[in-house]
């Protein structure tokens, strides 16, 4: 049995960031807004807390200053720690760290950090999945087996939008992976990556050292996929809710569906998901207001008719206001007779009086932080 305080978490803020640009222009992957009051992120690291992990480091690349307020000094996560704890590497930490293009260049930029720790395994997690995945029986199937790495994955169909960034898995009947396919296009379903993997410490140092030295960058391509018939790779099959961000209308599903008592019951009945405390005042519904089927988190407060949407603290929904099918972030004002149907507002933005905006299901209508419409 591996104890989580054995065990490093190393989390990749922005590996997909170009899934949804529109989002990320001025964030990372992982601090994107997420069913009313989370950021994408926060499901990962509460993912980690709860299997015991308490050492968990963060490598960045660019616009990861919404991501250090949101985190602060993890004391949210029960993170804040003298010895391990949360820790966020910035690009340019160390002399002679280059901007990594891949996941295997961002290890060698933290091999000190590595070596130092404590621990003898190393779990990697990309952000832009939203799961709730119980690490502790994850690190007890990949003791009892033996692998070398354990790489989860989820059987589904592979969204078109991320048709040039999966990685999927030929799985046996053993658990074993026998051939890791890169970008697959098929539309079966297949053994579809969740980018998170468990590995010793050693092994670990060992193939970033050497990937180093023949110039590698990428985890999954130059190195996973030419290693796993030399070393025992298994597979952890997911079978819990999971919502993958690929595109912006994925974003925008996987936040409606948020309504739904089983996807709710799927992500927060395991463990508790933390997020940043902001200590707002209750919804408040004035007299004529209604609502149907709709998260609405704290601070918002609603005088007009709201359907099918995802509130995030702070909204504020006028009189006379009609709002259907819409994602509606942070401190979002929407006046009196406004009318909004699949939308996506980004935070701060604000909808003057009498106005319209209508997207297709398929195409939400999306405004950007701090827009005046």
């Amino acid at each position: 049995m591996i104890k989580g305080d054995k065990v490093l978490g190393i989390i990749f803020p922005n590996m997909h960031d170009n899934a949804i640009g529109e989002l990320t222009k001025l964030r990372t992957m992982a601090s994107v807004p997420f069913g009313g009051r989370y950021r994408l992120i926060d499901f990962t690291l509460s993912e980690m807390v709860a299997a015991g992990i308490g050492d968990i480091g963060l490598i960045v690349k660019r616009n990861y200053m919404s991501l250090m307020d949101h985190l602060g000094s993890g004391r949210e996560y029960d993170l804040a720690r003298k010895i391990g704890g949360l820790k966020v590497f910035p690009p340019f930490g160390e002399t002679g760290v280059q901007v990594y293009t891949g996941k295997l260049q961002a290890l060698s930029n933290v091999v000190g950090y590595i070596e130092k720790t404590g621990c003898d395994t190393v779990i990697l997690a990309d952000s832009g999945i939203v799961s709730s995945i119980d690490y502790k029986d994850v690190l007890e199937k990949h003791a009892e087996s033996g692998a070398d790495i354990t790489a989860l994955y989820k059987k589904e169909v592979i969204d078109p939008a991320s048709k040039t960034d999966n990685v999927v898995f030929e799985v046996g009947e053993d658990g074993v992976i026998s051939k890791v396919y890169i970008n697959d296009d098929t539309q079966d379903v297949v053994c579809n990556s969740m980018w998170a993997y468990v590995i010793s410490k050693e092994l670990l140092l060992k193939l970033v050292k050497e990937g180093v030295k023949q110039g590698l960058t990428n985890f999954e391509r130059d190195v996973l996929q030419q290693i796993v018939g030399e070393i025992k790779v298994v597979g952890y099959e997911y079978t819990g809710v999971l919502k993958r961000i690929t595109s912006l209308k994925s974003y925008f599903d996987a936040n409606l569906d948020m309504v739904n008592k089983d996807t709710m019951k799927g992500l927060f009945g395991a463990h508790p998901v933390y997020t940043k405390i902001r200590d707002d005042a209750p919804v408040r519904y004035a007299i004529g207001s209604e609502v149907k089927e709709v998260i609405c988190a704290d601070g918002c407060y609603i005088e007009g008719y709201v359907e099918n949407s995802v509130l995030f603290r702070g909204v504020k929904i006028g009189k006379g206001a009609i709002v259907r099918n819409c994602v509606l972030m942070q401190d979002t004002v929407v006046e009196d007779g406004v009318v909004l149907e699949n939308v996506i507002c980004d935070k701060d933005v604000v909808i003057s009086k009498e106005k319209k905006l209508i997207g297709d299901e398929n195409l939400p209508v999306f405004v950007e932080k701090a827009a005046r419409v």
